[in-house]
Parts: C-alpha cells; sequence; structure tokens
C-alpha cells in the first residue's frame, strides 16, 4: 500500500477537536494547546497552562506507562446529589498503579477556594475514595524548579514527532554501538557520520530517553549538542 496513503490516514486518526474546545471555553481566560504524544501516539486538546505541564512532563516520566488524557465522566453522591465530574488524566504506571488526576492553579484547591472547583473537587475525591483510586490534584506549585526539565521534554516530543512515520532504526543502532563501546557520549558527536539522519537521530536519542533507556542531565541543563548521553544500568 502507498505509504503516502497510510500517512494521510494516521494523520486523519490523530486529529483533535480543537474548535468544540475553543467553544466549551466560553468566558474562561485558559490557554488551548494542541499536544502530539509520543508516549500514547494521540494527538489531543490540553486546556490552561498547567494541564499542559504537566501532561508534557508525563512524557518524561519513565515510571509511567502511559495516561488518558481524555477520561469519561464518572459519578458519584455529594451531599445526597448525584454529581457528573470529569478528571484531566488518568495515569498508568509500569508498576500497574493507577492514579487520577486534575489539574488546578494553587489558589484553587484550598479551603477558601469558591465557583466550580469547590464542588468538583470534592466530587472527584469522593468518586476516588469509592472506586479505591489514589487522587492527586496537581498545581502550578508542583511545577516549581521543573521549567528547565519541561522545556526540555517539549523539545524532545517535538523530535519523535518529526519523525514518527520515519525508521529511525539505523539511527537507534548507531547510537547504542556507540555506547557499547565508551561508558558515555557527547550528543554532538553522534550527527558527524555521513550516513546518520540528524533530524532521524534527534528522533532516536529522544526515544532513548523516553523508554529509559539512557540517561541525561534534564533537571538543570537544556538538551543540546554537548549534553552527555549515559546507557542506563552501566
Amino acid at each position: 500500500m502507498d505509504s503516502t496513503f497510510n500517512n494521510s490516514v494516521a494523520d486523519f486518526t490523530r486529529r483533535a477537536p480543537v474548535y468544540s474546545a475553543v467553544k466549551k471555553r466560553r468566558k474562561h481566560h485558559s490557554n488551548i494547546w494542541l499536544f502530539d504524544s509520543p508516549k500514547i501516539k494521540r494527538r489531543f486538546v490540553i486546556t490552561g497552562d498547567v494541564a499542559f505541564m504537566h501532561i508534557v512532563l508525563l512524557e518524561g516520566d519513565t515510571l509511567v506507562e502511559g495516561y488518558d488524557p481524555t477520561p469519561d465522566p464518572i459519578y458519584t453522591i455529594v451531599d445526597g446529589e448525584t454529581r457528573q465530574t470529569t478528571l484531566d488524566a488518568h495515569v498508568f504506571f509500569k508498576d500497574r498503579r493507577i492514579e487520577w488526576w486534575e489539574f488546578k492553579r494553587l489558589q484553587d484547591t484550598g479551603p477558601s477556594r469558591s465557583g466550580r472547583s469547590k464542588p468538583q473537587l470534592s466530587a472527584q475525591a469522593q468518586a476516588a475514595s469509592t472506586a479505591g483510586m489514589a487522587y492527586r490534584v496537581k498545581t502550578d506549585f508542583d511545577l516549581k524548579h521543573r521549567e528547565i526539565l519541561f522545556d526540555n521534554w517539549l523539545t524532545l516530543c517535538a523530535c519523535i514527532t518529526r519523525c514518527r512515520t520515519q525508521s529511525i532504526h539505523r539511527e537507534m543502532k548507531y547510537l547504542f554501538d556507540r555506547l557499547s563501546q565508551q561508558k558515555s557520549i557527547r550528543f554532538g558527536s553522534l550527527l558527524g557520520e555521513t550516513s546518520i539522519d540528524a533530524a532521524q537521530m534527534h528522533a532516536a536519542v529522544a526515544s532513548a530517553l523516553q523508554a529509559g533507556a539512557i540517561t541525561t542531565e534534564l533537571k538543570s541543563t537544556r538538551f543540546g549538542y554537548d549534553s552527555m548521553l549515559i546507557r542506563s544500568g552501566s
């Protein structure tokens, strides 16, 4: 079958309902992001900067197998009334734990919170307790000192996405052949080989980092040519 047709089908299945998200937002002053996830191989809409940053950080968390950014609504009884609410994400860990996450600004989570946050968080906590699920409210406070890590994973996700319809087998093999010969290698040194495609090598390294097969410093230093790559377990 024609690869062009395959790519167009893949692009169609990764479309996201942007217009409905804008319409649903109404008068709320929150940014709307369109994100293509390498981890779960889906493109979807994210409302709000706090949610966007937490989702991107999930991409780089090697303890996380995957996540559902559009979970089905749940129902629970609060103060004798049946309430419907929807979590922002269900997070699936490699050790088989599942957590229900809600993203909020810190000022919308405390005892003095008002508006829709108050009944919403109460309903979610009640529903999670009934279902026996761990419930987490992730805020902008949890993002403190993680700005560089976020920037790095935003870049690395883009590297993977640009080559998602291409084979990176050659670059991946070259990466691990080099790492079998030496304990660590400078990322920029991988780009000097004439047979290596630079974009595909970026994607290979990003994919290996996401899988936890290699490591590099991403919390305090921006990823670049001078990043030192180390094979995990070495």
